[in-house]
């Protein structure tokens, strides 16, 4: 299955990803569907941001969420922004397993 995002939940996204200096952006994915956000954002205390006008990732941004989501039934991807740059996205996959065998002596 495809990840199918309105433009207007990236939209969303990608502003989040611009208000944030330091943080992460982590987006939750149930049954094929991005149902979540979470926004953490770190302030420094020692760097704080400057008012301007940020001009944020680019729409290369869209592109890399579309394809982290792309296939996750579910788990989440983690976007990581350090000094407003996002420098890493992580993708964890989670499997839904139905009974196991080979526990407690079953199925052996």
């Amino acid at each position: 299955m495809g990840a199918n995002i309105s433009e207007q939940i990236l939209a969303y996204i990608e502003q989040a990803v611009r208000d944030i200096s330091f943080g992460s952006i982590t987006l939750i994915v149930q049954d094929f569907r991005l149902i979540q956000m979470e926004k953490l954002e770190k302030i420094r205390l020692t760097e704080l941001p400057k008012p301007e006008n940020k001009t944020g990732p680019g729409n290369g941004i869209r592109t890399r969420i579309v394809q982290s989501v792309s296939g996750l039934e579910y788990g989440k991807v983690v976007i990581q922004i350090q000094s407003g740059k996002i420098t890493q996205v992580e993708r964890t996959e989670k499997y839904r397993v139905g009974k196991l065998t080979g526990l407690n002596g079953d199925g052996i």
